[in-house]
Order: C-alpha cells, then structure tokens, then sequence
C-alpha cells in the first residue's frame, strides 16, 4: 500500500527539515510514538503503540539531504515500511512538507482511509509542533546517500596526519 500527503507549515524550510530530523522529539507531536532514539546517524530505535498495543523496531535512513528530504526503511519483519519526507519552500516562510509511505504486511491489509486518517492526524500533530515551538537550533546537517553517512565537513583537519577524537 502506497500513501502520500502533504501539509503546509507555517515556518522557514529550514525550520521545517530540522525539526523533522530531530527524531527524539516526535512522541512531543506524535501520540503513537512512545519514544525515539537515534543509535547513529542513520540507524533510529523507535517505541510505537498505545495502550497493550506497542511495538519496538529499528529504522535505517537511506538518503537524506539537508533542507529537501529524509527517507526511510524499516529494519523490522513484522511491521516492514519505507518512507520519504520532502521539504519545499513556499516563500513567505511557509513550507510544504509532503510524505510518502509503503507499507507491506500488515499495514497493507487496513483500509486506506484507515491508515490516510491516522497519518493526517500525526502530521496535523506535526505542524502544531514545529508553529508552536519553532527554530531548533544547532541540528546535525549531514547527508546520507545509499544509506552512507558523508561527511559534510570539507575542511581538512587542523593538523594533518594527526589522529582526532
């Protein structure tokens, strides 16, 4: 099952990415996320559910670029799904964030209406949030492409040859 949305956030594009990528702070806009930890830059661990339901699962980003989209895919058998956020600037800072799920297994045997209703509803979830609270700060910008983290930082170390960290 395919399902794509989109909304539109009343905050700067960069606000907008920031705040999406800031994966810890979703249970704050998301009722159905219980808790989000980001393990490495590109391997989350989420706690979903509610009430006896609740489920735990790895998730890998496989591409992400700064400012213009995230996407994902589970590392879960039971509940497998592949998603992408993308982030377009409106102008006078608004920003659309449109999202793209597919869903195998379980989630595609429930009605499509089921499943829009309750997206719409976290993404509605999603805008209060980043309105309500804003910028967010230093964020890490990197890129993921095929799953490999790129360094973003271009410069070469201070001094060369030495070991750092």
């Amino acid at each position: 099952m395919r399902l794509e949305t989109s909304v539109s956030v009343g905050v700067p594009v960069r606000t907008a990415y920031d705040r999406w990528v800031r994966f810890e702070s979703f249970p704050r806009f998301m009722p159905l996320v219980r808790r989000v930890e980001q393990v490495r830059p590109n391997v989350t661990r989420w706690w979903v559910g509610r009430g006896l339901l609740r489920h735990e699962f790895y998730a890998e980003v496989v591409e992400q670029h700064p400012d213009a989209s995230v996407a994902w895919r589970s590392l879960d058998q039971r509940f497998p799904h592949r998603g992408e956020a993308t982030f377009r600037e409106l102008g006078g800072q608004r920003t659309e964030v449109s999202l793209r799920l597919d869903a195998t297994g379980w989630a595609a045997r429930c009605p499509q209406a089921v499943v829009r209703r309750l997206v719409e509803s976290q993404l509605a979830g999603y805008v209060g949030f980043v309105e309500g609270v804003g910028d967010a700060g230093d964020t890490w910008r990197g890129t993921i492409r095929r799953g490999r983290v790129e360094n973003i930082d271009k410069k070469p170390p201070a001094h060369p040859g030495w070991v750092h960290g």
